[in-house]
């Protein structure tokens, strides 16, 4: 290990003001990139155990956390080029109460920007704009925030000059109208070598920032509600197959703590855990396209009642049911159904997505227990058939064939006979 390393994310602000900071000292370092959405290394769990996150500077062995500390700690220790806090100690507080600006205040509205929608997103542009007017009158005429000297204040802000596309194209409005005098310091930092050299590419961080990742097994039912919600909606995601009957992997146990199961959706790095939840959050970000659940809160509470009921009765009595209180459930689920194209009218949706999964399952349950589903609930089984010319489910249910292969094999893992 070289005597200093900078542990970042190739997207973090926070990361790229400790790499402009050490450019502008001239300090070489080795830097090493970590996955925050997955495995982080045991070096920066170890070395930030408080919020085991980055930046994390680790100087002659020993880590500074927090990119306003670390910035500071780098002025201290190589004083001598290119000084970062100017002398003056009320300049220097200046700087630090407007760096400290930028990450309550700045930084906070622009995260719910992009993670927000609707009556939440227009507040909080709103109050970006707010702070952007704040920031140009601070910088006014001056090169830099701390005059001709580029330093502290501008170190902590400059990162974020890669986020404004995104920003703009989230909300809808130009940051050179609302504060043009900050789009041309940005221009002027960028014309820095130790900024152009940290600094990302607008584009990457706007096609990144929506990313989506589920946690899944090819074969849960709870998954492939997830996958339905998400086809439904026209979400692109990444896949992450996991193996739930061997070694889970540490995303997956670090995701969900409490049940340690599948699936989890992760969206700009925070995990959601239970799939009817999951469905949910998928309705309530993505608006605009193939509404799940109805607007009518009655009917709301409705689809989620008979979407608990599948949970609670085949998901959990139903595993262990006999023969004939299964038959109960698809009796009361058929009576639910009546003659409605779907379980709320002709809109496919909440309930549809929570039960058509365990369609591939009928063959295991009719293998099993020697019945026609078809001939107790032979509307559930037509509206099962009408949900699989739907290509949100036709490319996500499993083959029943490989269900019932797997149940066997399930079986003799634990002994099951």
């Amino acid at each position: 290990m070289k005597p200093v390393v900078l542990l970042g994310f190739w997207g973090s602000p926070f990361g790229q003001r400790c790499k402009i900071a050490l450019a502008e000292k001239g300090v070489e370092y080795e830097y090493r990139e970590e996955n925050i959405w997955g495995n982080k290394s045991p070096l920066l769990l170890e070395s930030n155990p408080v919020y085991k996150k980055i930046p994390v500077l680790i100087h002659d062995g020993k880590p500074v956390c927090e990119s306003r500390i670390i910035i500071q700690y780098i002025d201290e220790v190589w004083p001598h080029r290119a000084p970062l806090l100017p002398a003056d100690p009320y300049a220097r507080a200046q700087a630090r109460f407007w760096a400290d600006f930028v990450d309550k205040k700045f930084h906070d509205c622009g995260t719910r920007l992009w993670q927000l929608n609707g009556d939440a997103q227009a507040a909080a542009k709103e109050e970006l704009i707010e702070n952007l007017e704040l920031l140009e009158g601070e910088l006014g005429d001056k090169k830099y925030f701390g005059g001709d000297a580029f330093g502290f204040v501008d170190i902590a802000l400059v990162p974020f000059v890669s986020w404004f596309y995104t920003f703009e194209n989230c909300a809808g409005f130009s940051i050179e109208e609302t504060a043009p005098k900050v789009v041309a310091w940005g221009k002027r930092c960028m014309e820095r070598e130790s900024v152009a050299n940290a600094l990302s590419d607008p584009h990457k961080i706007y096609e990144t920032v929506g990313a989506a990742v589920l946690l899944d097994f090819w074969v849960s039912p709870f998954g492939q509600r997830c996958r339905i919600a998400l086809a439904e909606k026209g979400v692109e995601y990444e896949y992450r197959e996991e193996n739930v009957v061997g070694h889970k992997s540490p995303l997956l146990l670090e995701s969900n703590p409490v049940y340690k199961k599948v699936p989890v959706f992760i969206h700009d790095g925070k995990p959601l855990c239970e799939s009817l939840i999951i469905v949910q959050y998928i309705d309530e970000v993505w608006p605009h396209r193939a509404p799940l659940l109805p607007a009518d809160p009655y009917a709301r509470a409705q689809a989620r009642f008979w979407a608990d009921f599948i949970d609670k009765k085949l998901k959990g009595e139903g595993h262990a049911a006999a023969k004939e209180e299964f038959i109960g459930i698809l009796k009361l689920l058929e009576g639910e159904l009546g003659d409605k194209k779907y379980f709320a009218g002709d809109a496919f949706g909440f309930v549809d997505i929570a039960l058509v999964p365990f369609v591939s399952w009928f063959y295991t349950y009719e293998t099993c227990a020697g019945f026609s589903v078809e001939e107790v609930a032979p509307k559930l089984v037509a509206w099962g058939k009408r949900c699989m010319e739907r290509e949100s489910v036709a490319k996500t249910l499993s083959d029943p064939h490989k269900v019932y292969e797997f149940v066997g094999a399930l079986k003799k893992i634990y002994g099951v006979e």
